[in-house]
Protein backbone atom coordinates (compact mmCIF):
# COMPACT_ATOMS: atom_id res chain seq x y z
CA UNK A 1 0.00 0.00 0.00
CA UNK A 2 2.86 2.11 -1.17
CA UNK A 3 0.19 4.86 -2.58
CA UNK A 4 -1.76 7.60 -0.82
CA UNK A 5 -5.01 6.92 -2.01
CA UNK A 6 -6.99 4.00 -1.77
CA UNK A 7 -9.79 3.52 -3.94
CA UNK A 8 -9.82 -0.85 -3.70
CA UNK A 9 -13.98 -1.12 -3.21
CA UNK A 10 -14.59 -3.38 0.25
CA UNK A 11 -17.87 -5.23 0.31
CA UNK A 12 -20.28 -5.20 3.34
CA UNK A 13 -18.79 -8.78 4.79
CA UNK A 14 -17.82 -10.50 7.81
CA UNK A 15 -21.46 -9.96 9.55
CA UNK A 16 -21.69 -6.75 8.43
CA UNK A 17 -25.40 -6.84 9.50
CA UNK A 18 -24.23 -7.24 12.90
CA UNK A 19 -20.94 -4.82 12.83
CA UNK A 20 -22.94 -1.72 11.17
CA UNK A 21 -24.75 -1.29 14.59
CA UNK A 22 -21.37 0.54 15.64
CA UNK A 23 -21.38 3.60 13.38
CA UNK A 24 -17.37 3.88 13.04
CA UNK A 25 -17.00 0.09 12.12
CA UNK A 26 -14.47 -0.43 9.07
CA UNK A 27 -13.97 -3.04 6.61
CA UNK A 28 -11.77 -5.97 7.98
CA UNK A 29 -10.39 -6.30 4.91
CA UNK A 30 -9.08 -2.76 4.70
CA UNK A 31 -7.89 -3.59 7.90
CA UNK A 32 -5.83 -6.31 6.61
CA UNK A 33 -4.51 -4.72 4.07
CA UNK A 34 -3.13 -2.27 6.63
CA UNK A 35 -1.75 -4.54 8.68
CA UNK A 36 0.04 -6.64 5.92
CA UNK A 37 2.00 -3.35 4.70
CA UNK A 38 2.79 -2.48 8.53
CA UNK A 39 3.57 -6.20 9.84
CA UNK A 40 5.01 -9.27 9.28
CA UNK A 41 2.73 -12.91 10.26
CA UNK A 42 2.90 -13.81 13.71
CA UNK A 43 3.34 -9.95 15.11
CA UNK A 44 1.22 -8.71 17.20
CA UNK A 45 -1.11 -5.73 16.19
CA UNK A 46 -3.52 -3.50 19.17
CA UNK A 47 -6.74 -1.47 18.92
CA UNK A 48 -6.82 0.85 21.81
CA UNK A 49 -10.21 2.03 20.58
CA UNK A 50 -11.52 -1.45 19.13
CA UNK A 51 -15.55 -0.53 18.39
CA UNK A 52 -16.91 -4.12 16.65
CA UNK A 53 -13.14 -5.61 16.32
CA UNK A 54 -12.96 -4.74 13.00
CA UNK A 55 -8.56 -4.32 13.36
CA UNK A 56 -9.00 -7.84 15.56
CA UNK A 57 -10.66 -9.68 12.19
CA UNK A 58 -7.73 -8.11 10.02
CA UNK A 59 -5.50 -9.25 12.00
CA UNK A 60 -6.88 -12.80 12.00
CA UNK A 61 -7.53 -12.77 8.27
CA UNK A 62 -3.42 -12.25 7.60
CA UNK A 63 -2.17 -14.00 9.74
CA UNK A 64 -1.55 -11.77 13.01
CA UNK A 65 -2.48 -11.97 16.88
CA UNK A 66 -4.58 -9.18 18.13
CA UNK A 67 -5.12 -7.10 21.37
CA UNK A 68 -8.40 -4.97 21.38
CA UNK A 69 -9.33 -2.39 24.17
CA UNK A 70 -12.79 -0.79 24.02
CA UNK A 71 -15.10 0.64 26.60
CA UNK A 72 -18.28 -0.46 25.96
CA UNK A 73 -19.12 -4.04 26.44
CA UNK A 74 -21.62 -4.18 23.68
CA UNK A 75 -19.25 -3.77 21.11
CA UNK A 76 -16.78 -6.49 22.25
CA UNK A 77 -19.82 -8.72 22.37
CA UNK A 78 -20.89 -8.30 18.90
CA UNK A 79 -16.96 -8.42 18.30
CA UNK A 80 -16.77 -12.13 19.72
CA UNK A 81 -20.28 -13.06 17.89
CA UNK A 82 -18.65 -12.14 14.62
CA UNK A 83 -15.94 -14.70 15.17
CA UNK A 84 -17.72 -17.23 16.21
CA UNK A 85 -19.91 -17.13 13.01
CA UNK A 86 -17.12 -16.76 10.98
CA UNK A 87 -14.96 -19.52 12.53
CA UNK A 88 -12.21 -16.48 13.23
CA UNK A 89 -9.89 -16.72 15.81
CA UNK A 90 -11.02 -14.46 18.61
CA UNK A 91 -7.95 -12.50 20.39
CA UNK A 92 -7.81 -10.95 23.91
CA UNK A 93 -10.44 -8.09 24.62
CA UNK A 94 -10.36 -6.02 27.30
CA UNK A 95 -13.17 -3.96 28.88
CA UNK A 96 -12.01 -0.87 30.35
CA UNK A 97 -10.98 2.65 29.31
CA UNK A 98 -8.02 2.41 27.35
CA UNK A 99 -5.81 4.14 29.53
CA UNK A 100 -6.18 1.64 31.98
CA UNK A 101 -4.84 -0.92 30.22
CA UNK A 102 -2.28 1.09 28.64
CA UNK A 103 -0.50 2.12 31.86
CA UNK A 104 -0.41 -1.68 32.84
CA UNK A 105 1.20 -3.08 29.30
CA UNK A 106 4.54 -4.18 29.08
CA UNK A 107 7.03 -1.65 27.47
CA UNK A 108 7.54 -2.07 23.82
CA UNK A 109 5.40 -5.21 23.01
CA UNK A 110 3.59 -4.34 20.47
CA UNK A 111 4.10 -4.52 16.35
CA UNK A 112 1.60 -2.38 14.86
CA UNK A 113 -0.89 0.14 16.33
CA UNK A 114 -4.67 0.47 13.98
CA UNK A 115 -7.30 2.01 15.68
CA UNK A 116 -10.43 4.39 14.51
CA UNK A 117 -10.70 7.28 17.05
CA UNK A 118 -14.33 8.44 18.31
CA UNK A 119 -16.00 11.06 15.96
CA UNK A 120 -15.36 14.21 18.35
CA UNK A 121 -19.06 15.27 19.12
CA UNK A 122 -21.20 13.98 15.85
CA UNK A 123 -23.22 11.11 18.46
CA UNK A 124 -23.73 13.26 21.05
CA UNK A 125 -25.02 16.74 19.17
CA UNK A 126 -28.86 16.65 18.78
CA UNK A 127 -29.32 19.44 15.62
CA UNK A 128 -27.65 18.21 12.83
CA UNK A 129 -28.02 19.12 8.81
CA UNK A 130 -30.25 15.48 7.72
CA UNK A 131 -32.63 13.36 9.28
CA UNK A 132 -29.84 10.73 8.02
CA UNK A 133 -27.15 12.10 10.28
CA UNK A 134 -29.41 12.75 13.32
CA UNK A 135 -29.90 8.96 13.29
CA UNK A 136 -25.55 8.37 13.81
CA UNK A 137 -25.46 5.19 15.95
CA UNK A 138 -21.29 6.36 16.54
CA UNK A 139 -20.49 5.10 20.02
CA UNK A 140 -20.20 7.13 22.57
CA UNK A 141 -16.74 7.88 23.82
CA UNK A 142 -17.05 9.73 27.18
CA UNK A 143 -20.42 8.94 28.50
CA UNK A 144 -23.08 11.56 27.80
CA UNK A 145 -21.02 14.97 28.14
CA UNK A 146 -20.25 16.91 25.07
CA UNK A 147 -16.42 17.59 24.91
CA UNK A 148 -15.16 20.93 23.35
CA UNK A 149 -13.02 19.85 20.42
CA UNK A 150 -9.69 20.35 22.95
CA UNK A 151 -10.91 18.22 25.17
CA UNK A 152 -11.42 15.69 22.83
CA UNK A 153 -8.02 16.47 21.40
CA UNK A 154 -6.23 16.04 24.79
CA UNK A 155 -7.96 12.61 25.76
CA UNK A 156 -6.99 11.14 22.38
CA UNK A 157 -3.44 12.13 23.10
CA UNK A 158 -3.29 11.21 26.20
CA UNK A 159 -4.31 7.75 24.59
CA UNK A 160 -1.96 8.11 22.25
CA UNK A 161 0.77 9.04 24.45
CA UNK A 162 0.39 5.98 26.22
CA UNK A 163 0.45 3.68 23.27
CA UNK A 164 3.71 5.26 22.49
CA UNK A 165 5.41 3.02 25.30
CA UNK A 166 3.92 -0.06 24.24
CA UNK A 167 4.87 0.10 20.81
CA UNK A 168 8.15 -1.24 19.43
CA UNK A 169 10.86 1.22 18.34
CA UNK A 170 10.50 1.95 14.38
CA UNK A 171 7.17 0.91 14.29
CA UNK A 172 4.08 2.64 13.32
CA UNK A 173 0.82 4.08 14.65
CA UNK A 174 -2.41 4.27 11.88
CA UNK A 175 -5.60 6.55 13.16
CA UNK A 176 -8.74 6.41 10.96
CA UNK A 177 -10.18 9.81 11.12
CA UNK A 178 -12.85 11.87 9.14
CA UNK A 179 -13.18 15.51 8.80
CA UNK A 180 -16.55 17.47 9.49
CA UNK A 181 -18.92 20.02 9.62
CA UNK A 182 -20.23 21.64 12.79
CA UNK A 183 -22.60 24.18 12.67
CA UNK A 184 -21.85 26.23 9.48
CA UNK A 185 -18.13 25.27 9.66
CA UNK A 186 -15.82 22.93 8.09
CA UNK A 187 -13.17 20.94 10.67
CA UNK A 188 -10.13 19.33 9.22
CA UNK A 189 -9.85 17.48 12.16
CA UNK A 190 -7.39 15.01 11.14
CA UNK A 191 -5.02 18.20 10.78
CA UNK A 192 -5.94 19.22 14.61
CA UNK A 193 -5.01 15.66 15.70
CA UNK A 194 -2.30 15.08 13.77
CA UNK A 195 -0.63 18.30 14.95
CA UNK A 196 -1.86 17.72 18.59
CA UNK A 197 -0.17 14.32 18.28
CA UNK A 198 2.61 15.54 17.33
CA UNK A 199 2.74 18.31 19.89
CA UNK A 200 2.11 16.26 22.79
CA UNK A 201 3.68 12.90 22.05
CA UNK A 202 7.04 11.42 20.64
CA UNK A 203 5.73 10.27 17.21
CA UNK A 204 6.97 11.19 14.16
CA UNK A 205 4.20 11.75 11.34
CA UNK A 206 5.09 10.14 8.43
CA UNK A 207 2.26 9.96 6.04
CA UNK A 208 -1.57 10.25 5.72
CA UNK A 209 -3.69 8.17 3.27
CA UNK A 210 -6.75 9.07 1.41
CA UNK A 211 -9.12 6.17 2.18
CA UNK A 212 -12.19 6.99 -0.94
CA UNK A 213 -14.60 4.77 1.13
CA UNK A 214 -17.25 3.71 -2.00
CA UNK A 215 -20.07 2.40 0.63
CA UNK A 216 -20.75 6.55 1.69
CA UNK A 217 -23.71 7.63 0.45
CA UNK A 218 -24.61 10.81 -1.23
CA UNK A 219 -27.01 13.77 0.95
CA UNK A 220 -28.91 16.23 -0.28
CA UNK A 221 -28.44 19.10 2.86
CA UNK A 222 -30.90 21.23 0.90
CA UNK A 223 -28.88 24.28 1.58
CA UNK A 224 -29.39 26.05 -1.46
CA UNK A 225 -26.70 29.07 -0.59
CA UNK A 226 -24.26 27.46 0.54
CA UNK A 227 -21.56 24.92 -0.76
CA UNK A 228 -21.04 21.97 1.59
CA UNK A 229 -20.00 18.08 0.05
CA UNK A 230 -21.35 14.93 0.87
CA UNK A 231 -17.75 13.26 2.76
CA UNK A 232 -16.62 10.12 1.20
CA UNK A 233 -13.24 9.90 2.29
CA UNK A 234 -11.29 9.76 5.65
CA UNK A 235 -7.88 9.90 6.64
CA UNK A 236 -5.46 7.72 7.85
CA UNK A 237 -2.49 9.30 9.58
CA UNK A 238 0.42 7.02 9.71
CA UNK A 239 2.78 8.04 13.23
CA UNK A 240 6.15 5.98 13.79
CA UNK A 241 8.15 5.59 16.70
CA UNK A 242 11.74 6.98 16.91
CA UNK A 243 14.25 6.64 19.67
Amino acid sequence: MSKSVITRSYPPDFQHSLRKKHGGQKPPLLCADLIKTFTKKGETVLDPLMGVGGTLIGAALCGRKGIGIEINKKWIDIYKEVCKLEDLEEFKTFHDDSRNVLKKASKNSIDFILTDVPYWNMDKVEKTRSKVAAKSNLSRFNGNKIQTKQEWLDELTEIFDLCYRVLKNKKYLAIFIGDMYRGKEYHILSADLANAIKDKTKFLLKANLIWYDVSKNLHVYGQSHAYIPSMIHQNILIFRKEE
